[in-house]
C-alpha cells in the first residue's frame, strides 16, 4: 500500500494570504511616488528672469523645440471667425500660407505639390532640418494677402479631401 503524504494543515494558507496582503500594504503606502509634473515653458522663463544663472551649461536648453521652430509663422484658427487684430486695422496687410503636408520623403512631398498643380493650386516645397539630423520637405500654398482668395483656396482642398493647417506669417 502506497504511504500517504501528510496534509498541511489551513493555517499556512492564511499565513501566505496575510504575509502577501501585507506586501501589497507595505508597497502601497510606500511604493514609488508621483513624479514632479514636467516644467512648463513659463516655469522655465520665469526661472531665467529672476536671475538664477548657475553657469553657461544650465544656460542652453535642454529641448531645441522653441529655436528650431521658424519663427516667422504662426497657425492660426479660422480667418473668417477670427476678430481683428491692431495690426489689420491700421492698413498693414497680414501675409497667409496653407501648409499642405510634410514629409520625410522628398518623393512624397512632390507628389502632393503635383496633385495640388491638378486641381490649380500653386503650392512649394520647403525643405528644414531639424537637429541637424531630420529632414522635412513642407508642402506649403501662398502667400495669402486677401483672405477671401485664402477660402476660396481652402475651400478647394476641401472639396479634394486635403487637409491643411493655416499659418500667419510675422512680419
Amino acid at each position: 500500500m502506497a504511504a500517504r503524504a501528510p496534509s498541511r494543515p489551513g493555517w499556512w494558507f492564511v499565513a501566505g494570504l496575510a504575509l502577501g496582503l501585507l506586501v501589497a500594504l507595505w508597497v502601497y503606502l510606500h511604493g514609488p511616488r508621483a513624479a514632479k509634473p514636467a516644467p512648463t515653458a513659463s516655469n522655465i522663463t520665469e526661472k531665467n528672469h529672476t536671475g538664477d544663472k548657475t553657469g553657461a551649461a544650465s544656460t542652453k536648453p535642454r529641448f531645441e523645440f522653441y529655436t528650431i521652430l521658424p519663427e516667422l509663422e504662426v497657425a492660426l484658427p479660422d480667418p473668417e471667425t477670427r476678430p481683428k487684430t491692431g495690426a489689420a486695422q491700421e492698413g498693414k496687410p497680414e501675409a497667409y500660407i496653407l501648409q499642405a503636408g510634410s514629409f520625410k520623403n522628398f518623393a512624397e512631398a512632390d507628389r502632393l505639390k503635383a496633385s495640388l498643380n491638378l486641381i490649380g493650386i500653386e503650392a512649394g516645397i520647403q525643405t528644414v532640418t531639424v537637429n541637424n539630423k531630420d529632414t522635412w520637405h513642407r508642402v506649403q500654398i501662398g502667400p495669402y494677402r486677401d483672405v477671401a482668395e485664402l477660402n476660396a483656396v481652402r475651400a478647394r482642398l476641401k472639396q479634394n479631401n486635403i487637409d491643411a493647417v493655416l499659418l500667419k506669417l510675422k512680419g
